[in-house]
């Protein structure tokens, strides 16, 4: 019983945290087994399911090893009977092998059906402790080579150690599946603010050059003046393309968080649609509370400009208005314009053109992000969309 008692204590040294590769995993868990079991020697093979190789970790006095390797080298690990079984086994010299389970049964079978081969010989054809690590898409499997404990402790710790393995293999899965779902959502956002901003933006930047080539000899003087506009809508690009790169980065805390003029960016925004798509936004921002984050501000800003240009560009408007205020924890958009309308007439919520997936969907989708609501009122005289977004604090 000390010798358990002694184990466990070892067992409960190994780090509470989460892995974030079965390579470091395996490694920690290896450094713990050579000094669980006093072992030279520790072998664990694993087979992710999908991967088209057998991944093997070891760890002795020369440090840890990793590779990849044949399925069809290794393969099967152990005799089929024993796979689901903590098991010892030791060579004898008629070339068998005696095999105590962890229920305390003995047994005699041939070296080459017991354990593979070439894990024998990785070590060194000494006795070994074996036990199996199995999650939904991992299969492991442990070997301690030369273990120096008692038998029956060393088996029931076994499964001990099986438990604990498949729990940090499982972990780690987890975590990793998080980190591929969070990346992609990142790239789908990506993608979408370099669309609905800059790539939209240097389409009407090229719409202008355009037309400044086409006026540039008869009209010089207009086309000096559109130049110059030309190039404050770029250096605006530029200032944005700066305040893109900079949300991509890790936050530090030297780093210097990049401030958010919302009222300018609003009348960069005018501006542009003026200059580019000859429309006319006029803005309302003197009920917003100044004290808006930068995040929170550049999500909003987009909210508009996403609503903005669906009216300019598959509206037809000419007229567009965008109001904005901010009451207790609300921020409140309103954008209306006198364009041609969406496809449906009337009122849709975010609700309905979810579960329909019609209506404009990027902004359906913005406003999810944010846990905010929305309302698009639609007709042949024009659309009004009414935005709400939580800012984050209450009342009080």
């Amino acid at each position: 019983m000390r010798d358990v008692e002694e184990l466990c204590a070892k067992l409960r040294r190994w780090p509470k945290r989460v892995y974030p590769d079965h390579r470091e995993l395996a490694h920690e868990a290896l450094e713990l087994c050579r000094d669980l079991f006093k072992s030279p020697r520790v072998l664990l093979c694993i087979d992710e399911g999908e991967e088209p190789w057998l991944m093997i970790a070891s760890v002795d006095d020369s440090g840890f090893t990793w590779r990849e390797a044949d399925h069809e080298e290794f393969l099967p690990l152990v005799r089929e009977d024993l796979e689901e079984k903590a098991f010892y086994a030791e060579p004898r010299q008629d070339m068998t092998m005696s095999v105590r389970l962890g229920c305390g049964s003995r047994r005699a079978m041939e070296v080459s059906a017991a354990v593979h081969d070439r894990i024998r010989a990785e070590l060194d054809g000494a006795p070994l402790m074996s036990v199996a690590a199995r999650t939904d898409s991992v299969s492991a499997r442990l070997f301690v080579g030369a273990p120096k404990v008692p038998i029956d402790a060393m088996l029931i710790m076994a499964e001990a150690v099986a438990i604990v393995l498949a729990t940090h293999f499982e972990a780690t899965n987890h975590a990793r599946a998080a980190v591929q779902e969070a990346l992609e959502q990142d790239r789908i956002r990506v993608a979408r603010d370099l669309h609905d901003g800059l790539l939209q933006s240097f389409t009407g930047v090229v719409l202008q050059l355009e037309t400044i080539h086409s006026t540039l000899e008869t009209r010089p003087e207009q086309a000096r003046r559109m130049i110059t506009e030309t190039q404050s809508m770029i250096m605006a690009d530029q200032r944005e393309l700066r305040r893109f790169v900079e949300e991509l980065r890790p936050k530090t805390p030297t780093r210097r968080q990049m401030t958010f003029d919302f009222a300018a960016r609003l009348e960069e925004l005018r501006a542009r649609f003026a200059n580019q798509w000859g429309v006319r936004v006029t803005l309302d921002v003197k009920k917003i509370d100044p004290f808006v984050s930068s995040y929170l501000g550049q999500e909003t800003f987009r909210l508009i400009h996403e609503a903005v240009t669906n009216s300019a560009k598959h509206g037809g408007a000419s007229v567009i208005h965008v109001g904005v205020s901010t009451e207790g924890s609300v921020m409140a958009i309103e954008v209306t314009d006198n364009g041609g309308g969406f496809p449906f007439q009337g009122k849709m919520t975010l609700e309905q053109m979810r579960e329909s997936r019609s209506g404009p969907m990027v902004l359906a989708e913005r406003i999810t992000s944010l846990n905010g609501s929305l309302t698009v009122d639609s007709s042949e005289r024009g659309t009004t969309v009414m935005m709400s977004v939580p800012l984050g604090w209450g009342n009080s």
